[in-house]
């Protein structure tokens, strides 16, 4: 007969709650009035290429879609939707994405993973209310000082856009990433695993 410590008992609860992580969700069916403007379904992206099919979607962690979900209702009463340019990323896009600028900080190392492979990290910018576009500091993927949150250079306007995303972003529960005003992370977000599966293999 086996005998299990407490502390044996404890590893292999947590084990078990590690590996029953929550779902990758579209976020579309989530979120209300989402514009999907998914950029590496395109060649308008730094790699000047199309790395994901037709078939790509804006999927995140159940938790992070109902945080996103959050930020555009209080983004709703100001007269602005939420635009996203990238969610779940698969990890092959990540190594595609690391031999053209293989730069921390600003392209994670495909071999710790990105959080945009755990789903748990969104790209977005604001829209207007009717989808149109909202001036930022700068373009999506602007590998520049300019697309810091701390920057001061630019219009008057668009860091004020810029500051009114970062507010309803962090009241939603997001974590800000300081060198780009577009990326967004989930807190703890490193409990769940990289993956690399086909955007229709989610739910």
């Amino acid at each position: 007969m086996h005998r299990f410590s407490f502390a044996s008992v404890l590893l292999l609860c947590a084990a078990a709650g590690a590996s029953s992580v929550e779902p990758l969700v579209d976020a579309s069916s989530v979120v209300k009035g989402l514009v999907v403007d998914l950029r590496y379904a395109t060649e308008d992206n730094f790699l000047k290429k199309k790395v994901y099919p037709d078939s790509a979607r804006c999927l995140l962690r159940k938790s992070a879609a109902a945080k996103l979900a959050q930020a555009a209702q209080a983004l709703s009463a100001k007269g602005f939707r939420l635009r996203v340019y990238d969610c779940y990323r698969p990890r092959s896009v990540q190594w595609e994405m690391w031999k053209i600028l293989p730069k921390p900080g600003y392209v994670a190392d495909p071999r710790k993973g990105s959080n945009h492979n755990r789903g748990a990290a969104v790209d977005l910018t604001l829209a207007t209310a009717d989808g149109g576009e909202v001036e930022m500091p700068t373009p999506f993927d602007t590998f520049s000082e300019a697309a810091h949150h701390g920057y001061q250079g630019g219009s008057e306007a668009s860091r004020k856009n810029r500051d009114t995303l970062l507010k309803a972003m962090e009241a939603a529960g997001f974590k800000p990433n300081r060198m780009e005003w577009w990326h967004y992370d989930l807190p703890g977000a490193g409990q769940f695993p990289v993956l690399d599966q086909p955007f229709e293999a989610a739910e």
